[in-house]
Formats: C-alpha cells, structure tokens, sequence
C-alpha cells in the first residue's frame, strides 16, 4: 500500500511541475492518476462499509442496556413515568454522569423528556448524541423516532417522515409506518399515507385509530367504499368519543344514516348517555324516515331536556319536513311555553 501510495504521489509531482512549467499537458498521466483515485476512493468506502456492518452485529449481539435497568434506581426515571418531565430532566443531567454504563439509555430519556416539554433545541441535541455515540441498533432506532416525533410536534412533517424512515429501517415498530402515515396526512397527501396506514393495521386489526385515519385517506382521494369499510370496521373497536362523533357525521353528510346510528349506539355502549348521543340516534332515524321510532325518541328527550335547543330544531324541522301539521303544531306551541328561541326555529316556524 505504501510503495503504490509514493508512487502516485511521484507521478502527481511530475505532472504538477510540468502545469507549473507552462510545458505540454500530459492528458494521459492526468487520466491515470484520476482513475487510480477513484478506485481507491470505491474501495475505500466499501471498506467503510464494511466495518460499518461488523460494528452493526457486534451491536445487536449486545442487549440493549434499557433491558436491564432498574428505574427504580434512578430518580430521573421516576419522575419520566410520573411524567414529571421538568423533574426528570434537571435528575437524568445529573444521574447520566453517574451512571455511564447506561449513559446512552439516559440520554434517550432525556430526549423524550425534552421533546415532552417541547424544548426542541436540547431534544434535538440529545437524540443526535446518541446518534453519534451509539453502536446499539435499538438505541439508534429509538434515537431516530425521538427525531421524527419531535419535528412532528413542531410541524415540521418532511423532516419527521426523513427520521421515521430511518428509525423503520433498523427495527420493526407499529408505531413508526402509524406515525409516517399521519405525516403525511397532515401534508394532504392521502394517497402516500395509505400504505403506511394499511400497514399499522395489519400489523394490528385492532388499532381503531389508524382504521378511523385510512378510512379518511380513501374518503379524500374519493374510494367512498373502502373509505366506509375501514370505517365500519373502527366503529366495532374505537373508545374514543370525538373519533366516533366524526365517523358519525361523515356518514351522515354521505347519506348513510344507519351507519351513523351504529356510530352513537357504539357510544351508548361505552357509557355516553348524554342528550345528544340519543339526539343524533333519534335524528338518524328521523332522517331515515322512521317515524315510528324516531317521534317517541324526540318526545321522551324533550319532555326531558326542555331547554336543548338543538332538539328543537331537529324535531320541528322533520316535523315540517314530513308535513306532520297536527303534531308540529302542537310542539310548536311548547316550544313557545318553554319559550325557547332561536333564529333556526324561527324560520322553520314561518316555513
């Protein structure tokens, strides 16, 4: 290696006092050296590469320290499950200096604590740290989510989805193609956030959240069907009250009122018994045409909740809307004793 490395260097030298000599430019000893730098720069980096990939499976044979550390130990992490962030940053700066056979793991934790505070700059430092420093495959990955998460939270979505991607290449996580995908529907790009999408629930049929989020991906590019399938499936799972009010309202404002009735069942299930999950039921129905239920419905809800407005003109309205006269003159006139008004009820009155 050394006698090819002083031999370059000979015949650098050469062609360099002939360019200073202002005599005939030798093309091909420029040629020569140029192709010789370029193999070796080739062979160099596949060298790099190389041991890159040796230190890679020395790493992953190494269990990640996180494993074996007891946060019962450690201050900082008490506090970071308590999710006393603030508190768990001022005891992790102190403790990672004690602790350095978990150092790296501390520092993680204090990327998140960081990122949970929203202190984007010292997030931001933290996790590249570990970048830097780690060998460990997981801490990298983990490194990469804190990355993509914290430029998400600040509304950076290109930059997170370039970190999540990373993070997706060194360990499998569900969470990681759920937070891709809803980079990019917060960027209005429905089309890219699919696949990740459909790939968080495969991985988990269960996850009502990314099932809510497909279905409203294929409703934006204009799959009206497997929008609403997506959707009937997360109705049966989904826990989350506004998830299951907007699944509601679209399949509604779509005409598909049935669906919208599972959808506040779906809440009466979990324990909403309030006003307005029967509301929306009774008018579905109404919407539906079926008097027969939805009538008693609103009569039983506005002998009960005399002073809901929206009631009231759900109910007056339908009552017009079917050309109940009898009926809507009657509930009109309670409408005036609970005095209730309101300009919507005005005009459905004068209608």
């Amino acid at each position: 290696m050394e006698k090819w490395v002083h031999n370059w260097h000979s015949r650098y030298s050469k062609l360099k006092k002939m360019v200073q000599k202002n005599s005939q430019f030798n093309e091909n000893l420029y040629e020569e050296l140029a192709k010789e730098c370029g193999a070796l720069l080739e062979t160099w980096m596949e060298m790099e590469d190389k041991l890159d990939d040796i230190k890679e499976m020395k790493a992953t044979e190494q269990p990640i320290q996180k494993e074996i550390l007891d946060p019962n130990k450690i201050e900082g992490l008490k506090y970071f499950n308590f999710e006393l962030f603030d508190k768990a940053i001022n005891s992790l700066k102190t403790e990672i200096s004690k602790e350095r056979e978990y150092e790296l793991v501390l520092y993680l934790y204090l990327g998140f604590s960081y990122l949970y505070e929203g202190k984007f700059d010292e997030g931001k430092e933290t996790f590249l740290f570990v970048l830097q420093t780690s060998l460990n495959s997981l801490e990298k990955h983990f490194a990469y989510v804190g990355l993509g998460c914290l430029y998400g939270r600040f509304h950076k979505y290109e930059e997170a989805i370039h970190y999540f991607e990373k993070a997706d290449t060194l360990y499998n996580n569900i969470d990681v193609p759920y937070n891709i995908g809803m980079a990019f529907v917060m960027l209005n790009k429905f089309d890219l956030a699919i696949p990740y999408l459909k790939k968080t629930v495969t991985s988990n049929p269960e996850d009502g959240e990314a099932l809510y989020f497909l279905g409203h991906c294929y409703l934006k590019i204009g799959d009206e069907t497997q929008a609403f399938e997506a959707w009937y499936t997360a109705l049966q799972i989904l826990e989350y009250k506004d998830l299951l009010i907007t699944i509601a309202y679209e399949f509604e404002k779509c005409g598909y009122y049935s669906a919208a009735i599972h959808c506040y069942k779906r809440l009466e299930a979990l324990g909403f018994q309030e006003s307005w999950v029967h509301h929306g039921i009774a008018w579905n129905y109404g919407l539906l045409e079926q008097k027969d239920i939805a009538v008693p419905m609103f009569e039983k809800l506005l002998e009960t909740y005399t002073q809901e407005e929206n009631i009231w003109i759900s109910y007056l309205w339908l009552l017009s809307k079917w050309e109940e006269e009898v009926r809507f003159n009657e509930w009109q006139k309670k409408c005036q004793q609970h005095k209730i008004k309101h300009p919507l009820i005005d005009k459905i009155m004068k209608s």
